[in-house]
């Protein structure tokens, strides 16, 4: 019996020394082979990347469908027709693309013109701030020597602007082609990812119980459990973060673009949509767009410029203290001073995608930790005041 035990403890032994042998030759090959490693990598990620758009586009879609499936299609499911019961998925992914496109075609027809419009009045007062700048300096610097010092200066820089021309002009060819290339691309994964999204809308029911079945079939009951729990708070986590955060965006455009009416400022649809856009990404959002919108009012009145960004720190304060704990509120489930270390690590790491994804990925990872020290602190019978 003895003679069992030790046997058994030597070949666990065994085992763990070859598990960690595994891991150091795994980790010696891939840092000896980082180059290779990175471009199969890259690759793969090439080839993978429609599959990623595809679920990200699914998964921000699948809040707005399940809208019209709830809210507006729900009848069909008391209708005795199976026909028109089937009817229900279809009809709510054909109304969410078409609400989707309604929403893009409606901004581009409103911003678009507001914006040529005031790319055209700056252009038609560049004339008038080069003049005043020309009498501002014949007024207070008339001395020979100062003005054939800015002479000789303005005649250094535009020949640095030619040089730099002429080199963009010899480079000019192989960056349409890349441009073109890049372009073609685009197009192509979105249009792949468009269609296996609208798979994915249609048939994510099935896929979700193939994807169950497999992970039931080949690993441990306990761990599937686990990976289907953080599945669950990840979905209900980033699911209510999107849709608060859309809606708070949509509010806060709203609030700006009557409170620009009410104050007689210039281009307040174009403002407030520039507004709502950024007011996606938490906290700097508004902030972001406020400084090409004050760069557009200063154009036609300082003094309104100023008006503006007084506006829209009040504004913002309400949103911050008002709407958004009201709107987004719980869906997030973070102290101020995490969501500050989520927007900047996001961005730092991501761009601008991870600065909207930050927030609930990083929520996500809380809640996950959260649980798991409460459930050891309960095991240890330890209670933490």
């Amino acid at each position: 019996m003895e003679c069992d035990f030790i046997l058994k403890e030597i070949k666990n032994k065994v085992k763990e020394s070859m598990i960690v042998g595994t891991y150091i030759v795994l980790l010696a090959f891939l840092l000896i082979n980082l180059k290779g490693v990175t471009m199969i990598l890259g690759n793969i990620m090439v080839i993978i990347k429609p599959i990623i758009i595809a679920l990200a586009m699914a998964f921000v879609l699948n809040i707005l469908m399940r809208i019209f499936e709830n809210k507006i299609f729900f009848f069909l499911d008391k209708q005795k027709s199976e026909f028109l019961r089937k009817l229900k998925r279809p009809l709510s992914i054909l109304a969410t693309f078409l609400f989707v496109i309604g929403m893009m075609v409606g901004i581009t027809l409103f911003v678009i013109p507001q914006f040529i419009e005031s790319l055209s009045t700056l252009i038609d007062a560049v004339p008038g701030y080069l003049n005043s700048f020309e009498a501002m300096i014949d007024k207070h610097f008339s001395s020979i020597e100062v003005m054939k010092a800015i002479q000789d200066s303005v005649i250094d820089a535009w020949k640095e602007v030619f040089q730099i021309a002429g080199q963009l002009i010899g480079k000019s060819l192989t960056g349409i082609l890349s441009v073109t290339v890049n372009i073609t691309n685009m197009i192509f994964n979105f249009v792949v990812a468009l269609v296996l999204a609208i798979y994915l809308l249609a048939n994510k029911e099935k896929l979700i119980l193939q994807s169950k079945k497999l992970l039931y079939a080949f690993l441990k009951k306990d761990v599937v459990d686990k990976i289907l729990e953080v599945g669950r708070l990840t979905n209900v986590t980033f699911s209510s973060f999107i849709g608060g955060q859309c809606t708070e965006a949509i509010i806060l455009g709203i609030l700006c673009f009557i409170g620009m009416n009410i104050f007689k400022m210039p281009y307040a649809l174009l403002i407030s949509v520039l507004i709502s856009v950024t007011s996606l990404i938490p906290v700097f959002g508004a902030f972001i767009g406020t400084i090409p919108a004050v760069f557009i009012i200063l154009i036609i009145s300082p003094i309104k410029a100023i008006w503006f960004v007084i506006f829209i720190i009040v504004l913002q304060q309400l949103e911050g203290n008002i709407i958004y704990p009201k709107v987004v509120g719980s869906s997030v489930g973070l102290s101020a001073i995490w969501v500050m270390v989520a927007i900047t690590v996001g961005g730092s790491a991501f761009g601008l995608i991870g600065m909207l994804i930050g927030v609930p990925t990083v929520s996500v990872i809380y809640q996950l930790v959260r649980n798991a020290t409460n459930n050891k602190l309960n095991k240890k019978g330890i209670r933490v005041k």
